[in-house]
């Protein structure tokens, strides 16, 4: 194997298999043979500037690295594909979404290439070797390109792993200038049922004010006797009624399950009635 070709192996690697034209020729390519390469599909292009190795499989990071590598050092994965980079509910393999600065505005790379006039390094991260948005910056990216259960739940989950907190995306919303900023309606509607962490929770409450029930108080805590300190998802104003809701419901490990029965048991003996309702219950 050529020298060449071995710094390219090692390269690809590191980089989710993907490369530039201009490591391929910092590795020792000169403009010529890597335009003979490319003739002879002994380099694939991936992108307007990426490269990979030919019999090379990219995955969707491999996707994501070729995106940042056209676009440049100073863009970064952003919006739903950031959310699905951190592992925040809800969010899978979908859209390639980066965000650069406003001189990028004219690069182009397979997805969508968001521009903003303020990215500073605060607002971005490393993640698998991908360069991608904070989880602040990604929910307050959400907000103004993704629906608002999907930037609910994206808030709730980095709230829940500790990656940020409301208190912190609003402080970041005022600094980057709320005034006419897309996305601050939606995050003041989230403020104000900031305790209730899901869609599917929220959905709940349409319905339930849809059917001209009771209020929902929201997240009462309970001293539950061998359990600690329980939380409960919502109680009928003014009566002993618990509601709780999920979507695991019948996947629940032995001791999961269990455990469960056992707050449920101790809610019964401070006089609650406990219902429970699923996804599917509640949105069909």
């Amino acid at each position: 194997m050529k020298e060449v070709d071995r710094t390219l192996v090692e390269l690809a690697g590191t980089q989710h298999q993907v490369f530039t034209r201009r490591q391929a020729r910092d590795a020792g390519l000169s403009a010529s043979a890597l335009s003979r390469r490319l003739a002879a599909g002994q380099l694939v292009a991936c992108g307007t500037a990426a490269l990979h190795l030919p019999g090379a499989t990219l995955t969707y990071r491999g996707r994501l690295m070729a995106g940042l590598l056209d676009l440049g050092p100073d863009a970064v994965v952003s919006g739903r594909a950031a959310a699905h980079l951190h592992g925040l509910d809800g969010f899978g393999e979908g859209p390639l979404e980066f965000l650069g600065p406003r001189s990028y505005r004219s690069r182009s790379t397979s997805g969508t290439l968001r521009v903003s006039g303020t990215l500073e390094r605060k607002d971005w991260t490393v993640v698998n070797g991908l360069r991608c948005t904070s989880a602040t910056r990604t929910v307050i990216e959400l907000l103004a390109t993704a629906t608002l259960d999907e930037a609910g739940d994206a808030l709730a989950s980095a709230t829940r792993m500790r990656l940020t907190a409301p208190a912190v995306v609003e402080r970041r919303l005022t600094e980057l200038g709320r005034s006419g900023r897309a996305g601050v309606a939606a995050f003041d509607e989230l403020l104000r049922a900031s305790v209730v962490e899901s869609g599917l929770e929220r959905q709940l409450l349409r319905v339930v004010a849809g059917a001209g029930l009771p209020q929902l108080v929201l997240q009462q805590r309970y001293r539950l006797a061998g359990l600690g300190v329980a939380r409960v998802d919502f109680e009928l104003a003014g009566l002993p009624i618990v509601v709780e809701v999920g979507g695991r419901r019948g996947y629940l490990s032995a001791g999961e399950r269990q455990r469960q029965e056992r707050r449920r048991n101790q809610l019964q003996l401070l006089g609650k009635t406990v219902y429970f309702f699923t996804r599917h219950d509640v949105f069909d």
